[in-house]
């Protein structure tokens, strides 16, 4: 398990990260100190059964990202760099309130998209009208005007937290003015192949990308958002050019809202009575509280166990196969958006915030 026991270290010694776990340590934590949820092995060799057999059988892996046309396609590398870092400084929280409309777009099909991809149509159909929505100039002087008109709905329901999209959006701007000549690609640059220092980069510039909080006695981190960029950049890329990283392996799930319900109805998570009762309930959940830790370190936790069991299958069968969390999480969040009313027998933690 060479990827799982030596990926466990802090981030580099003088980045805001340095005393914080990092999200693998983070998942390791909170299996140990959790109150509400357990880890059913059982459950891990039955998804980890399921995801070796996509990859070997189906071909499953990095370039299923590839494969939707709301991604960006046919630009260079840097255009594509810019798109997803817009994409991903507001790729966060699209659920509707109890009682309302939920946010959607139509792609260039027709198609009504909602959550992620409401987010993707929502751009490609600015950029299509001449909206430079990916321009770090454009994002640093938007007003809240135009960013509505880039996220009108096509239903009743509105996008929320505007403002924090637009406050987002902002500071991103600037930040790529001020230290990157106005595009991340030149934050890839810096990073030199290295997941970690592209991760430090992001966390210590961009203030929306800092996804960590107080858990019992630690501070403790998931960078959703941060771990998503790279991810989105490495499968976008194909894993070449400047998507070309050393150590992607040291990137966790992303600890989000349908991951979880995945892992819940494999049985790899298992949630306490307590915990259940709340989530039926849709009691609203503060970002930081206990709950809402475990939730989503758990959730890295249960992935790493699935990881480290295809590992040992693929080692067992004598195959060489491309596999590391990111392929597990992609496996579980699509099995979540096509198993709609399974996943959602137990409902997802309500959550309000910006970093997922």
């Amino acid at each position: 398990h060479y990827y799982i026991t030596n990926n466990l270290r802090y981030w580099s010694e003088n980045s805001r990260m340095s005393n914080i776990l990092n999200p693998r340590m983070t998942g390791r934590f909170v299996n140990k100190e959790a109150k509400h949820i357990k880890c059913n092995p059982r459950g891990v060799d039955k998804v980890a059964e399921l995801v070796y057999k996509a990859i070997v059988n189906d071909g499953f892996g990095r370039k299923i990202w590839q494969k939707h046309d709301l991604n960006p396609q046919g630009q260079n590398e840097q255009e594509m760099i810019n798109w997803i870092f817009f994409v991903d400084t507001v790729n966060f929280s699209f659920w509707p309130d109890e009682g309302d409309v939920k946010f959607g777009v139509k792609d260039h099909n027709g198609k009504l998209q909602t959550g992620y991809w409401s987010l993707c149509a929502a751009v490609n159909r600015a950029l299509k009208v001449g909206i430079p929505v990916t321009d770090a100039e454009f994002m640093a002087n938007a007003t809240r005007e135009q960013v509505e008109t880039i996220f009108r709905s096509d239903t009743e329901g509105k996008i929320p937290l505007l403002d924090e999209r637009l406050k987002a959006i902002n500071d991103a701007g600037k930040v790529l003015m001020e230290r990157f000549f106005g595009s991340f690609s030149f934050c890839v640059m810096r990073a030199g192949k290295d997941v970690q220092k592209l991760i430090d980069i992001i966390v210590d510039n961009f203030e929306s990308y800092r996804d960590m909080t107080q858990y019992k006695d630690k501070t403790v981190s998931f960078l959703k958002r941060a771990q998503i960029l790279v991810s989105d950049i490495w499968t976008c890329l194909d894993g070449k050019g400047l998507g070309e990283f050393q150590n992607i392996q040291n990137i966790t799930m992303f600890a989000d809202y349908r991951v979880p319900q995945s892992l819940v109805a494999f049985n790899v998570l298992q949630y306490s009575d307590e915990l259940k009762t709340k989530l039926k309930a849709r009691t609203p959940v503060s970002p930081g509280e206990e709950i809402e830790c475990e939730i989503r370190g758990m959730s890295i936790y249960g992935c790493d166990q699935v990881l480290e069991q295809v590992e040992e299958m693929a080692l067992e069968a004598g195959r060489q196969i491309e596999v590391n969390a990111i392929l597990v999480d992609y496996f579980l969040w699509e099995w979540a958006r096509d198993n709609r009313p399974l996943v959602d027998e137990l409902p997802f933690h309500r959550c309000r915030t910006i970093y997922y």
